[in-house]
């Protein structure tokens, strides 16, 4: 919000029309866009090298880790599901948060 209304003061508001205006408005909010989807994909590579690095298989000699099974969930109904929400102080707040908005 402040870099947005310091672009409109310095920038956008100083065209001569309008739709000069408008236009520097769109272009700005294009290029953060892009940028936002940019850094969003470099992020993502990053993350996959360095689980890649660390998920890499044990050398020669050495005795792999196995891992652990996972949990089955159980499947709750919407009944059981509501009764769980509200069984728990915090979790009613959020639900009332969430539902709210």
């Amino acid at each position: 919000p402040v870099l947005a209304g310091q672009f409109v003061v310095r920038y956008a508001s100083k065209a001569p029309t309008f739709n000069a205006s408008m236009h520097r408005l769109t272009g700005a909010v294009t290029f953060a866009g892009a940028m936002i989807c940019y850094f969003y994909h470099a992020a993502t590579k990053y993350v996959e090298r360095t689980e890649r690095v660390a998920d890499a298989p044990a050398g020669e000699g050495e005795i792999a880790e196995e891992k652990p099974k996972k949990k089955k969930k159980p499947s709750m109904s919407m009944l059981e599901s509501a009764k769980f929400l509200a069984s728990s102080q915090y979790l009613r707040l959020i639900a009332v948060l969430v539902l709210g908005y």
